[in-house]
């Protein structure tokens, strides 16, 4: 195979291969750019939590994504070589993931991870950009895993950062027409509005986000947070309902449970919600209301007719791994198994992509390929971009709801576009003059 070429002189060829020397150990370990391809396979590592409080969240991200590279492989796999997807699960326990990290890269010599769960990224985020392997999608949306302009990072996450999330959420709440006792009108330009949060990284990446554009808009004051358990949902309920909060917004993954504590105190406010809960699974059809409508931002809509041809591709995908049909189903409908779809078919991409460029089998290379040209083959999803060093996955979010229609039943469906942040909030500066 012909390599990728480049024009470096006689010196600079020497002092790279002395530094990769010196990196590999004289050709071990870490650094050796070539590792997990033989003639018949190309190793993929994978560690995620698929047991405990949170496999419902790592189960479908990860089957999802193997029922991609399966089907490859049934296909005839990246020119005749099998991908062998080997995946660990950590039940979510970041000590217990760098060590079966370590050993997908030092015992298997994987040539690609995909699918880290972002806990991983305390424990072992260092430890793998040292390594110097690919990572395709580190889940979580920590804000400390994305670059405006990273040349050289080998860190590829395809979902939203939570900074990029959290002013998402605060310009749909501030432009948005689904106030009022008919829904049609904005949010009264003093109104406070309330935010649930965790105590966790991602928590305060939501809140600092959603704080820096408060501060931007002139409205940092109207903002009123609590870091929340479900022990005390109850009471800040209570004291937001009397401090005339007259919107919520959930920052956290109990959306049902919060809906629920809200249904029993008997307060009918919006609540926007973070996009991992824009799947029907996120909230209960019993403690709806439609005075009290349900919203949540998402990074892959469904109503679109590229849309319903990307679900009918993952529904197909999954007839490549052992589940019932009514599983599959529930798959196509949940939006963690989704996501695990989108990563494998960027991982797929990818590796084909060297294999049709004729390119050796590096890491530089694997770079080069996710480089070259933007993933936009997933219908539903907008384009995005890894060029000239940028590492920030799906920028733009569309606005999704959950009702219930006349016979009981739960219903979701996207009611906006992709948009950005300045692009929800254009009509709402003009009505402000801010």
């Amino acid at each position: 195979m012909k390599k990728l070429t480049k024009k470096i002189s006689a010196v600079i060829s020497m002092m790279l291969v002395v530094a990769l020397l010196a990196a590999c150990g004289g050709g071990s370990s870490s650094g050796n750019y070539d590792q997990g391809v033989t003639d018949d396979e190309i190793l993929v590592g994978n560690v995620f939590g698929q047991s405990g409080a949170f496999a419902f969240i790592g189960v479908p991200i990860v089957e999802s994504a193997r029922a991609v590279v399966e089907r490859a492989n049934a296909h005839g796999g990246i020119g005749g070589r099998t991908i062998r997807w080997i995946s660990y699960d950590d039940g979510f326990d970041p000590t217990v993931g760098h060590t079966l990290i370590e050993r997908l890269l030092e015992e298997h010599r994987v040539f690609a991870l995909a699918g880290i769960s972002g806990g991983q990224a305390a424990t072992s985020l260092d430890y793998m950009l040292d390594f110097g392997v690919p990572i395709v999608n580190m889940t979580g949306g920590m804000g400390t895993l994305y670059s405006e302009h990273n040349p050289g990072g080998m860190m590829f996450n395809i979902q939203p950062a939570n900074t990029i999330d959290g002013p998402l959420l605060l310009a749909n709440v501030l432009a948005r027409q689904v106030y009022g006792p008919n829904r049609d009108q904005y949010l009264p330009d003093d109104a406070r509005i309330g935010l649930f949060l965790n105590n966790t990284d991602a928590g305060h990446e939501h809140l600092n986000s959603m704080m820096a554009l408060a501060r931007e808009l002139g409205i940092e004051d109207r903002l009123d947070y609590e870091f929340v358990t479900p022990d005390i949902y109850m009471t800040v309920i209570q004291r937001m309902m009397n401090d005339n909060v007259q919107v919520l917004i959930n920052g956290t993954l109990d959306g049902a449970g919060i809906v629920a504590s809200m249904e029993d105190a008997g307060w009918l406010v919006p609540v926007f919600s973070h996009y991992g809960q824009s799947t029907i699974t996120s909230f209960a059809a019993g403690t709806y209301h439609p005075q009290r409508p349900l919203f949540a931002t998402i990074w892959a809509e469904d109503t679109s007719p590229q849309a319903l041809e990307m679900l009918a591709d993952m529904r197909d995908s999954l007839n490549y791994i052992d589940m019932s049909d009514a599983e599959r189903d529930g798959f196509v409908d949940n939006g963690f198994a989704r996501a695990g779809y989108m990563m494998g078919v960027v991982l797929v991409e990818a590796l084909q992509r060297i294999y049709d460029m004729d390119l050796d089998w590096t890491w530089e290379n694997f770079l080069y390929a996710m480089e070259s040209a933007p993933f936009e083959s997933m219908g539903g999803v907008p384009a995005f971009s890894f060029a000239n060093g940028r590492r920030m996955g799906v920028e733009s979010l569309a606005l999704w709801e959950f009702w219930v229609n006349a016979n009981g039943e739960a219903e979701v469906g996207v009611i906006s576009e992709f948009n950005t942040v300045d692009e929800i909030l254009a009509p709402w500066r003009v009505r402000t003059g801010r």
